[in-house]
């Protein structure tokens, strides 16, 4: 016997925009409950047994987090965008605990989306109106799966070379640059590297080979960075985030140095770091995903006075790192940052043989970092060997104190 269900509503692509809302309200009771906990399996007595509940610290039952995601799954698949949605991959926070029987509000957002590929996300957050209490907030990444019309290319789209080839996708920031280079045909062989570029593009080599495909798109801007991350990866996960970018490295100590330099370094080190990181945590599949950023043996470890800007820069960029570790964790991912030494690449490409010798003197192992040093330990960390290892400051130094 067939089942009739309510009609779900209809948005078309042309009709979804950022800001584009709906909600609905309804009651939750222990019938709710009970069922939802026959249907999934999951009977834990802090939801089901009222005797139980009450000798907890909560002092009563509460609905299960995943009842309010299958709310959230309500709301993106009757109401906002509706009968052609398809969920991609999703994120949720608890703030507080939901009790019932209760009334809740569900409400969602359309927080990003490209017509293009047609794709978003919808944020939604679920509250207990007797309270005005935010008990979760869900990110929910979908695609439409209508028939989509030929839509010219973005701006800044990204631009497509090798093709994907079902691989995981590693997200590669300053890949232009001389180490991101090297890592982008590094990671090449296992990945699909999505190269992030901004005032130069990637080589032809790196432009042709597989599964590299190149984003040119600013850090400075979350918001854009979110779209076009989306454009980018057209509904896949996203499994890693390698951040070899950095703006210079400006000479001169602390005193001497213009506020505008200290805060440009700083920021980057921090702030990029954490929008990168959000970035990955929203859109890492159910199996988690790896973040590793290219820091310096310059930063924490052993700054230098004419590169003092630069070092308090990487010494940000490692805190945070440290700091969002316990954070990432919930979605199963890892944070590390690899600090080599001398690489005689990149910022230090043009510096003299003499300046190289004197360099490789100072390194108990008689020679510099190499490129092939940096891609080892980048490779180790976003394999399913590395991961219990997270908030790690790792050195590449040769044994030099």
């Amino acid at each position: 016997m067939s089942r009739v269900f309510p009609e779900a509503k209809v948005f078309a692509a042309e009709d979804i925009r950022l800001g584009l809302s709906a909600e609905f309200e309804r009651d939750i009771s222990e019938a709710d409950i009970l069922a939802f906990a026959s249907n999934s399996g999951d009977a834990n007595p802090l939801h089901v047994d009222p005797v139980y509940a009450e000798t907890t610290a909560y002092g009563g039952r509460l609905a299960h987090g995943a009842f309010q995601v299958a709310l959230a799954s309500a709301l993106i698949g009757m109401h906002l965008p509706g009968r052609h949605v398809l969920l991609a991959n999703l994120s949720a926070r608890f703030p507080a605990p939901l009790y019932f029987p209760c009334r809740v509000r569900v409400r969602g957002e359309i927080s990003a989306w490209n017509e293009t590929t047609r794709g978003g996300q919808l944020k939604v957050s679920v509250v207990e109106t007797s309270r005005q209490v935010p008990t979760a907030e869900i990110v929910l990444g979908f695609t439409l799966h209508e028939p989509a019309a030929r839509v010219e290319p973005a701006l800044h789209a990204p631009r497509a070379s090798g093709q994907a080839r079902g691989n995981r996708v590693v997200l590669v920031t300053g890949a232009s640059g001389g180490l991101g280079s090297a890592l982008v045909e590094a990671l090449a062989r296992e990945y699909d590297v999505l190269a992030m570029t901004r005032e130069h593009p990637l080589s032809e080599h790196l432009l042709g080979l597989p599964g590299v495909q190149q984003w040119q798109c600013g850090l400075d801007d979350a918001s854009q960075s979110r779209l076009g991350l989306m454009e980018a990866l057209a509904g896949r996960p996203l499994y890693g985030v390698v951040h070899a970018a950095w703006p210079g490295a400006p000479l001169g100590g602390l005193l001497q140095a213009q506020d505008e330099v200290i805060e440009s370094q700083i920021l980057f080190g921090a702030t990029t770091t954490v929008r990168l990181a959000r970035l990955l945590f929203e859109a890492a599949g159910s199996d988690g995903g790896r973040f590793v950023a290219i820091s310096s043996v310059v930063a924490s470890q052993k700054p230098v006075l004419a590169l003092s800007a630069y070092s308090l820069g990487k010494a940000a960029l490692e805190g945070a790192v440290k700091l969002l570790a316990p954070e990432l964790a919930r979605r199963n991912v890892t944070i590390n940052a690899v600090s080599p030494g001398f690489i005689p690449t990149g910022m230090n490409k043009h510096k003299s043989e003499q300046q190289r010798k004197l360099e490789a003197s100072r390194v108990p192992m008689g020679r510099l970092c190499e490129t092939n040093d940096v891609e080892a330990l980048v490779s180790y960390l976003l394999s399913p060997a590395a991961g219990f290892v997270s908030g790690q400051i790792i050195g590449l130094s040769g044994g030099q104190l």
